[in-house]
């Protein structure tokens, strides 16, 4: 079955900025920005689906934790930046969000989660338990977290995240109609995820920065290896980018750019 997607809407939801000299070797210096992207997919029977919220103004608002976050990672945002504000400009009310799929809960994926109160929120096994045993290293932010938050999740197991398999890798059918495929991609955080569209576009979160970093995962200097969960995934799953690249699938990563609202599939 095709067309199962009806659309898919990209929303610039504020944005950090680094040093691309600080970040990959033999690179000159350049800062460059980087938007917390969303994307909001538009299923034929299910409603609208958030592909993470990106970030709020609350990201001031996180005592000393939230101060070393901006200090090594810049970042910019204003309210009208923020999905819940974007959304009612797009004519779409928060209570219209049916599922939200949290790829991971770095600041810039969950900012605008208590927004959507009504929403059934899917994320991984291993990213729950890592919210539960949270650590500073996994940069959570609880208080960015609203008090329903576990009540209304949808923990996506293991077992599940393999029941199916394509070329590229083992995954989860959302719906159980093809359109939305679910898998695991460790490296940047443990158990993010990630989800390929109707087997023509990959929405692939932090597996990268962006499609012109795609490839260049081994040419990363000692920083952005430091803040990978696992350098060695990330790698691999870098290589894995390349191949679906040269395949056709369309790349989206939530921190690039962007010409235009609506994404094609």
């Amino acid at each position: 079955m095709q067309n199962i997607i009806k659309e898919i809407r990209y929303y610039n939801c504020g944005y950090c900025t680094n040093n691309l000299k600080l970040v990959l070797k033999k690179h000159k210096k350049e800062i460059k920005v980087f938007p917390a992207g969303v994307f909001l997919i538009k299923h034929q029977k299910k409603g609208y689906i958030l592909f993470d919220t990106g970030y709020s103004t609350e990201i001031y608002n996180l005592g000393w934790k939230g101060k070393l976050y901006n200090l090594f990672n810049p970042t910019y945002v204003e309210k009208s930046d923020q999905i819940n504000i974007q959304l009612e400009k797009s004519g779409i009310k928060c209570d219209e969000i049916k599922y939200i799929i949290l790829s991971h809960l770095h600041p810039d994926h969950i900012g605008c989660v208590k927004y959507f109160k009504k929403a059934k929120i899917i994320i991984s096994e291993d990213t729950f338990n890592t919210y539960k045993n949270n650590k500073i290293r996994y940069l959570i932010f609880d208080k960015l977290l609203p008090k329903w938050f576990e009540n209304n999740l949808i923990i996506i197991d293991d077992k599940k995240l393999v029941e199916g398999k394509n070329k590229y890798f083992e995954y989860y059918d959302l719906f159980k109609d093809n359109s939305i495929l679910l898998t695991k991609v460790n490296g940047h955080a443990l158990g993010q995820i990630c989800c390929l569209i109707e087997n023509k576009l990959f929405l692939g979160a932090d597996s990268s920065w962006g499609n012109e970093f795609v490839g260049k995962a081994n040419n990363f200097r000692i920083f952005p290896r430091f803040i990978q969960f696992n350098m060695k995934d990330y790698i691999v799953n870098d290589t894995l980018l390349e191949t679906m690249k040269k395949d056709g699938i369309e790349l989206c990563f939530s921190h690039d750019t962007y010409d235009k609202e609506v994404i094609k599939l």
